[in-house]
């Protein structure tokens, strides 16, 4: 009797240790690998590229370069930056940099498109260029000196680059150019003067002044301001 109650645990052991090693098999032949291409297949499918476009500063107020980085390791399809629908020819850098040169304020889009054809779209805004000519704020005129006040926003008046006509197309010299202060001073020609002011990014403002005597007071005329390209 003894010899079949041990012979009964000894088959039932092993049935246990059958179905268990059954179980093991399951788990690690069947339902992880089934977990593992499923996953793998998910991420391909969803996979979306990973990009930051950064804009560097600018040094002279007329270009700046943008940096395109792909951080994910997908394989891409399709790269591109464009502004205002024009394409920007892109430079490829060290691993999976790409820059571009921008020479004018806007919107970039960058657009990568993985393999998967899932892609990224990121925009980065441009206002760090100067294409806005400089004003001339204030102008008056006594005792025959016209006085004006200029100023910009970016890049800075070009002092060394302001110049005056007269009505006979002669040129002015000015009598003072107050850098600090942002004013200049030339001798009224009452039959016009004009004065060209740019900035250092090379855009440029025609101020044209004329005057007259209304008794004993000097009437000055200033006509609107002219960008000159």
């Amino acid at each position: 009797m003894a010899k079949y109650q041990n012979a009964s645990s000894r088959q039932r052991v092993k049935y246990r240790n059958h179905q268990k090693n059954e179980w093991v098999n399951l788990v690690l032949f069947y339902i992880l690998p089934f977990i593992v291409v499923n996953t793998i297949l998910f991420l391909c499918v969803t996979s979306r590229p990973k990009i930051t476009l950064e804009l560097a500063e600018t040094h002279d107020y007329l270009t700046t370069q943008s940096t395109l980085t792909i951080e994910s390791w997908f394989p891409t399809k399709s790269i591109s930056l464009s502004m205002e629908n024009e394409e920007l020819e892109l430079v490829k850098e060290k691993g999976r940099t790409y820059k571009a040169s921008i020479t004018k304020n806007g919107t970039i889009e960058a657009n990568v498109t993985n393999i998967n054809g899932m892609s990224t779209i990121q925009f980065e805004q441009v206002n760090v260029l100067d294409d806005y000519p400089p004003s001339i704020d204030e102008s008056n005129t006594v005792d025959g000196i016209l006085s004006i006040t200029v100023s910009d926003s970016q890049s800075g008046i070009d002092f060394d680059s302001v110049r005056a006509e007269d009505s006979t197309g002669q040129p002015v010299k000015a009598l003072n150019i107050d850098r600090i202060n942002s004013s200049i001073s030339y001798e009224m020609d009452p039959s016009g003067l004009s004065v060209y002011i740019q900035d250092k990014a090379g855009n440029q403002v025609l101020g044209t002044f004329s005057s007259r005597m209304e008794g004993d007071v000097e009437i000055l005329n200033s006509d609107s301001e002219v960008t000159i390209d």
